[in-house]
């Protein structure tokens, strides 16, 4: 068994839970969305409300816009809490590999992870509100949510970051470095505004990445 299944397999074990409920939650969004749209149709007429989600900046399933960052930050809280606070991640960074390829198949599972939720759900969304909606506005839809989706991918990356630190006045200053990064995800919730900025948003889940082997060192060399 190689590297990246052992510790795909352990990350598996710890994580499960995490992303059972977290897949769980989204369905219920969707869900919701999907009766509250319903609900709209009745009360207004469904010419009405397709207008309005198509030139009047009106949303679907919102919520979204909250959870998927915080399903990548609650993953990374999950994951690596635990080595943290049980001395367990000095032990992982013994096993017979250098330390980048053992955080970078941790971190690849996380981000893999997150990936098959988030498509599988939103494949569910685009399924359900094709049955109530035309192409165009579910189209939006996707386009919408995919900042969002990318939000969360690389919460889980500066969540990463952040609990990987040794030291608490660091993970303060991460913190906050994170929060200003991630706030461009959500300049703006309109459907398309972020499709001429989608090398920005790239370079964003790359620093995402990166930046947790910065506290890595940082650990190794036993700063605290």
């Amino acid at each position: 068994m190689n590297l990246f299944r052992a510790l795909s397999y352990k990350e598996w074990r710890k994580t499960r839970l995490q992303l059972l409920a977290a897949v769980l939650l989204l369905v219920a969004v969707i869900l919701y969305s999907y009766i509250e749209l319903t609900y709209e149709f009745r009360l207004r007429d469904a010419v009405n409300v397709w207008y309005a989600l198509m030139f009047q900046d009106s949303s679907l399933a919102l919520l979204m816009r909250y959870i998927l960052p915080l399903t990548g930050i609650s993953l990374a809280i999950v994951q690596f809490v635990p080595e943290m606070v049980n001395k367990r991640f000095k032990l992982t960074l013994h096993l017979p590999a250098t330390e980048t390829r053992i955080v970078s198949a941790m971190l690849l599972y996380g981000y893999a992870a997150l990936l098959v939720v988030f498509l599988s759900t939103s494949a569910l969304m685009v399924g359900i509100m094709s049955t109530l909606l035309p192409n165009e506005i579910v189209w939006n839809m996707v386009l919408q949510q995919l900042p969002w989706m990318a939000a969360g991918l690389s919460g889980y990356g500066f969540a990463s970051w952040i609990c990987i630190e040794p030291t608490w006045k660091q993970r303060l200053a991460n913190a906050l470095i994170a929060v200003g990064l991630l706030a461009l995800f959500f300049v703006s919730h309109l459907p398309g505004a972020y499709v001429h900025f989608g090398l920005e948003l790239i370079l964003l889940l790359l620093v995402s990445f990166i930046f947790p082997f910065y506290s890595c060192i940082r650990f190794k060399q036993g700063i605290q």
